[in-house]
């Protein structure tokens, strides 16, 4: 991925398999670089956890060990994939949340996931707010209400955790965020909007985040998407005293098969700095398919 002046790049092996027909092991490794994908270069164990569901409820589960957050919180269909979605970090996770989780993703502890009916899901989490293992505890905590009517979803999330990475603090960040994305299938037409606020007990930090716009499906060939959003990102993200702000469009489609090429144009800080770029991201199964008899 090149944005602007950065560089970014990730290879990422990940997968998972049954242990028991109620037990699953999963887990991914990533070899990251780039300011756009990580704060700390070099090889990072992002999940590796056990799954489980309960015989007799399977709208039911629980993950117990290393764990994405951002895989299981503020999900949105129109922006949220930094290799599939918006280029600018304000379109994926809401800034608020993810430094409400110390501004990483990636923590030791335990999720249970309740689909309660079709249309309402419930998630919850304990994490420890420190990476180091040998400061682990428990004194995270995140959950999520989400609904569906429709072609509508609502989601409603917060995340508190010890302040070890965000202002380094060790105060308390508590973080609200709202996540609406609604489909038009007839235009195949997907609009979102996020918003968010964050505050530090450690240090008196009060801030809010939020995004907007729109995905095209579909435009030029099969299987592409256009987007235009526009995003503010929290106040300690400025440069410059600017308004941390980004408009961006982008354009994603297939290359050829497991081969997809993006390109982006965006406005940042106040309309004052434009950045283009480009991104290709290609998948492919390390393993082959087999049909379960």
């Amino acid at each position: 991925m090149l944005q602007g002046d950065n560089s970014s790049a990730r290879a990422r092996i990940s997968g998972d398999a049954f242990l028991t027909p109620n037990l699953l092991v999963g887990g991914a490794l990533d070899l990251v670089t780039g300011p756009d994908l990580t704060n700390r270069d070099g090889v990072q164990l992002t999940e590796l956890y056990l799954a489980t569901s309960v015989p007799g409820a399977p709208g039911l589960r629980f993950r117990l060990g290393q764990l994405d957050l951002t895989s299981y919180f503020d999900r949105n269909s129109f922006s949220k994939d930094i290799s599939r979605d918006f280029f600018n970090a304000v379109f994926q996770t809401n800034p608020a949340l993810i430094a409400g989780a110390n501004a990483t993703a990636s923590r030791p502890g335990g999720l249970v996931q309740w689909a309660v009916t079709d249309d309402i899901t419930l998630n919850a989490a304990v994490f420890s707010s420190a990476a180091n293992i040998t400061d682990f505890a428990l004194d995270g905590f995140a959950g999520e209400v989400a609904f569906r009517t429709g072609d509508l979803i609502l989601r409603g999330t917060f995340v508190t955790s010890r302040d070890t990475e965000f202002q380094n603090t060790g105060g308390r960040l508590d973080a609200y965020g709202v996540n609406a994305e609604w489909f038009i299938p007839q235009a195949n037409l997907g609009f979102f909007g996020r918003y968010g606020q964050m505050n530090n007990s450690g240090s008196g930090f009060s801030g809010d985040s939020f995004s907007l716009g729109l995905n095209l499906f579909d435009v030029f060939m099969e299987d592409d998407r256009l987007g235009l959003g526009y995003g503010r990102n929290l106040s300690t993200a400025a440069v410059n005293g600017r308004t941390p702000d980004a408009l961006e469009l982008f354009y994603d489609f297939e290359l050829m098969p497991n081969l997809r090429l993006g390109f982006t144009f965006q406005q940042r800080d106040q309309f004052q700095e434009s950045f283009a770029g480009f991104r290709i991201r290609s998948d492919f199964n390390l393993l082959p398919s087999r049909s379960l008899e």
